[in-house]
């Protein structure tokens, strides 16, 4: 959160870009959902105008610095006031921590109510998943040095650990779908089946819970590029930063994330 001060004590805030690109990117998800329903035609329009809307949008955040975004009211000094964007951002989170609550309660749910439950490394290859995890929270520390540069004004850090946490989320994505591919061909796990005589929906909520969680993940991967690509064009600033602190935030999420998981999918 920041002070009343932070926005320019005495000054009116930067006015918003007024971007219409959010408006064409929510009007393209809104078709595409129309789509699931009705037709894969009216589906392939709304992912055209979601690109489209997401594109735009990416092109005039490129252009201009990510500074914070308090509204047009100006509040006295002494009150605390927080970042639009910050605030969605926080309250994605909290919609974020819900679904992957009701994720990992319905698959532990299957699992108490199963008696041929697979055991902790007699599917799953825990020493690898588990340098994978040590791969993940590095990622979390190299984005803390990122924001923390950005914070200090040191572009030739921010760069290098905002490319040190990138590579580090690729490496992540890489070896989990090194594991899919030989769980899936030589394991024998698949959606529908498991090996030996283990419950057929081991391999369903092996795949949901890791496979959303990879999603995200690449969600990740993909802002941070898009925001280390903006660093080495010159995008932040010491004073304007905001979009470096809110990737991180969503970043620090997965993370925190996959450490339940990896705790009850490959440890208990």
């Amino acid at each position: 959160m920041e002070h009343a001060k932070d926005a320019g004590h005495g000054a009116a805030p930067a006015a918003h870009h007024g971007s219409l690109w959010p408006f064409v990117l929510g009007f393209g998800a809104a078709i595409g959902y129309a789509g699931l329903v009705m037709d894969l035609r009216i589906l392939g329009l709304g992912v055209v105008i979601f690109v489209a809307g997401a594109v735009g949008w990416l092109r005039d955040d490129m252009r201009s610095p990510s500074r914070a975004d308090y509204g047009t009211l100006i509040a006295p000094a002494d009150v605390v006031r927080v970042s639009s964007r910050k605030l969605a951002t926080w309250l994605f989170l909290a919609t974020e921590i819900m679904f992957f609550s009701a994720i990992i309660g319905v698959s532990w749910s299957l699992r108490v109510r199963s008696a041929d439950w697979a055991t902790p490394g007699e599917v799953l290859n825990v020493p690898l998943t588990g340098l994978n995890t040590f791969i993940l929270i590095c990622s979390s520390l190299t984005m803390v040095e990122a924001l923390a540069a950005a914070e200090r004004g040191n572009q030739k850090q921010l760069k290098l650990f905002l490319a040190a946490t990138l590579a580090l989320g690729i490496t992540f994505l890489s070896i989990q779908g090194f594991e899919y591919l030989k769980l899936f061909f030589e394991e024998g796990l698949t959606f529908t089946s498991a090996p030996g005589p283990i419950n057929d929906l081991y391999g369903s909520t092996f795949y949901i819970q890791t496979g959303v969680h990879g999603s995200h993940v690449l969600a990740g991967v993909l802002a941070m590029a898009y925001t280390t690509i903006k660093a080495f064009r010159g995008g932040f600033t010491k004073e304007n930063h905001e979009a470096v602190e809110l990737v991180g935030l969503y970043w620090h999420f997965v993370d925190v994330v996959w450490i339940f998981l990896f705790t009850i999918v490959y440890l208990i």
